[in-house]
């Protein structure tokens, strides 16, 4: 997800409605494009390999199977393309504000070698969390608490590095059930 940009400084207006027309149709296309190259099962298979970076011994013909599935139904261009435009139904949700909002423990099982979402992230969330909720190890004062478990592992750390996610998953219920 995104994080508020502290220093943004709101539109004042909205853009000319002919050069939103034409700008969005331009942009359609061009997403449009790159969805049938991006939904190939070679495209499919180089992808996956760079996300997982440690062991990608799981990027079979099955997995790559999985994805262009269902990238071959009707609807699947529209997902396509609201994905990249991060134009999905209702307003934009930030991060910030759904951790504002949290009110129990959180595990943050992050694959440190994720080429897609840095480890700049977690650390930002860890921060925002400790911001919001105070430095709050381990439930001492009350749920809402963050634990961080690094995996050495890309964006998709269950399947890459399953053991130690799961884990990570058993430590954390531990210390949870341990406080409740």
């Amino acid at each position: 997800g995104r994080f508020r940009d502290p220093e943004a400084i709101k539109e004042p207006s909205e853009p000319n409605p002919i050069i939103k027309a034409i700008s969005s149709a331009i942009q359609r296309f061009v997403i449009a494009c790159s969805f049938v190259y991006t939904k190939q099962p070679l495209r499919i298979e180089q992808v996956l390999r760079q996300v997982y970076p440690i062991d990608d011994s799981n990027v079979d013909s099955e997995l790559v199977e999985s994805i262009q599935t269902p990238a071959q139904d009707d609807t699947a261009a529209e997902v396509f393309y609201r994905v990249i435009t991060k134009n999905g139904a209702g307003p934009q949700s930030y991060v910030d504000d759904i951790l504002k909002e949290l009110d129990c423990p959180v595990l943050l099982a992050w694959g440190e070698s994720d080429p897609w979402i840095r480890s700049a992230a977690a650390d930002k969330i860890q921060s925002l969390h400790a911001e919001f909720h105070g430095e709050n190890v381990a439930g001492e004062n009350g749920p809402k608490w963050i634990k961080r478990a690094s995996i050495d592992a890309g964006h998709c750390p269950h399947d890459e590095a399953p053991d130690a996610v799961n884990g990570a998953i058993l430590s954390f219920l531990d210390e949870v059930l341990s406080i409740a």
